[in-house]
């Protein structure tokens, strides 16, 4: 009856992610938001010094 209905479907279900990995997920993109505030700074300190 699954195969009629959904033939797409996959037959495992979705895993959730681990809370170590999430967690070190979200460690990794709070370290690259905070590069790239720190490298907009510097671009505007580059910019706004050469006038």
């Amino acid at each position: 009856m699954r195969d009629i209905m959904l033939p797409n479907a996959p037959l495992t279900r979705t895993r959730r992610l681990a809370p170590k990995r999430q967690m070190r997920e979200r460690r990794t993109a709070q370290a690259l938001i905070l590069f790239g505030i720190v490298l907009a700074a510097v671009e505007l300190y580059v910019i706004l010094g050469s006038l």
